[in-house]
């Protein structure tokens, strides 16, 4: 499985609704520095997409950098502000130089790797790129999320039809999921577009291990959604320094 790349469906992903995600995200972080920092921290957004975290804190004082794979994606990002410096590269061995207050990594990116090797290499990126006493941020799918995605789902709206086809292995804890778009674009004429997505999810004491061996020494994890057990969540939620 290898790091996947959006293209063409970077220009519909707003569109189609999953930059919602990261307005949950937004609030996450301006509630995290509200209790844990000073409201002025640096931040580098690892697998940044379409820039709407930066795009809904950019009224705030934290300064971000966003680095994502897909060059579609950051022209989408691009368009929403221009104060973000935003890099192409891979976030599992981009080098920056720099270092920064948090590190973080939203919207099951990190199960969107293609293998626990790769998210080693994705820890030792954010560990290298963190201040002392900084903060890696970070959530995951869990095997009970992946799970979820065994599911058709046909989605109509007045300017497009979505069917989304997902398959669940629990042998191999990876899910997959084919989006088939059709975007209208004419009175009578619509484009059309394929997107697949492969995640896979582990353990919280695979993830542990390998962001220890990252070189964090404290590190938390919680549900993501605080209604749901940590043990039986569909998605959690890390903090590493």
């Amino acid at each position: 499985m290898k790091n996947q790349v959006y293209s063409e469906f970077a220009q519909y992903y707003d569109m189609l609704g999953w930059n919602k995600f990261a307005h949950i995200c937004a609030e996450r972080l301006k509630t995290f520095v509200r209790f844990r920092g000073s409201g002025n921290e640096t931040v580098l957004d690892l697998a940044c997409g379409t820039g709407e975290l930066e795009y809904r804190l950019q009224r705030t004082n934290l300064k971000f950098t966003g680095v994502d794979l897909s060059w579609q994606m950051l022209s989408q990002a691009r368009r929403k502000t221009d104060s973000v410096k935003y890099i192409h590269g891979d976030i599992t061995s981009i080098r920056l130089n720099r270092k920064y207050d948090i590190v973080v990594c939203f919207f099951d990116s990190v199960n969107h790797l293609g293998g626990i090797t790769a998210i080693k290499r994705l820890f030792k990126t954010a560990r290298m790129h963190l201040n002392k006493g900084g903060y890696f941020i970070f959530d995951m799918l869990t095997p009970d999320g992946l799970a979820d995605w065994e599911s058709l789902d046909i989605r109509r709206e007045k300017d497009y039809t979505v069917i989304m086809n997902g398959y669940y292995s629990p042998e191999k804890i990876t899910a997959e999921i084919r989006i088939e778009g059709f975007i209208k674009t004419g009175k009578s004429s619509f484009k059309r577009f394929m997107q697949k997505i492969t995640e896979r999810s582990y353990t919280i004491e695979k993830i542990a291990e390998s962001l220890a061996l990252a070189g964090f020494d404290d590190i938390s994890v919680s549900s993501f959604n605080p209604d749901e057990p940590v043990e039986s969540a569909s998605r959690w939620f890390f903090v590493a320094g």
